[in-house]
């Protein structure tokens, strides 16, 4: 019954138009979605709200604010934004930064984010369809995953040179990026073949352990 009822809102729900000329300054969407995402300087991100402010009617809020049109969680909205049943406009500040060994790396601000409330109001009328259902939370893991979805672009996934502002790293974070960090120098200071042993795996993707729950390198690279 659920799947029936998201299927008709796919093909029925009044999401905003986007014109052309919105289109140019707000970027593209993650796939699958109508998460747009934008990254840029602090005067870019003035130009990027103006822009929205005038092309989208009724103006626009942020997650939390959706609440106040719609009777359901931040959870809830986090779900719908990542199934792409809600667009949102997303921008990163963003700057590069040098850490303690010389890397530069992109950082990412926590990003600013408006979702149009001509569609929080849709949904408040949707619910009220469905005889005031309400979208309920989900589970912790994909609720999790959906809150990285939607303040982490999917396209930075695995980049050690993106860091993201606005929570402290985990231990795991920081154990795993120091060592990346040091891996890295090593492989600029060795000669031969065993400075690309260590180039190779300063640049491979971690895994978790299955057996240990440790992470642990892949030893394959995350480019070609």
């Amino acid at each position: 019954m659920i799947v029936r009822l998201l299927n008709y809102m796919e093909y029925n729900f009044p999401f905003v138009k986007i014109p052309d000329e919105l289109r140019m300054v707000i970027g593209e969407p993650t796939p699958g979605t109508r998460f747009y995402r934008r990254e840029g300087s602090q005067d870019e991100c003035g130009a990027w709200f103006q822009a929205i402010d005038r092309h989208i009617e009724g103006g626009s809020v942020s997650p939390g604010g959706v609440s106040m049109f719609v009777p359901v969680s931040r959870a809830a909205v986090h779900h719908r934004l990542k199934k792409g049943l809600l667009t949102a406009f997303t921008f990163y500040v963003v700057e590069d930064e040098k850490s303690f060994f010389g890397t530069t790396r992109k950082r990412k601000e926590r990003p600013y984010m408006d979702i149009p409330v001509s569609e929080c109001e849709a949904w408040a009328e949707e619910l009220k369809r469905r005889q005031g259902i309400v979208d309920l939370p989900t589970a912790k893991q994909a609720e999790e995953e959906e809150t990285e979805f939607i303040y982490k672009d999917p396209k930075d996934k695995g980049d050690r040179k993106v860091v993201y502002k606005g929570r402290p790293m985990t231990r795991e974070e920081t154990l795993t990026l120091v060592q990346d960090l040091v891996l890295e120098q090593l492989g600029k200071l060795l000669p031969g073949r065993l400075g690309e042993k260590y180039r190779k795996l300063a640049e491979s993707d971690w895994v978790r352990d299955k057996k240990t729950g440790k992470m642990k390198k892949s030893g394959e690279r995350r480019y070609s």
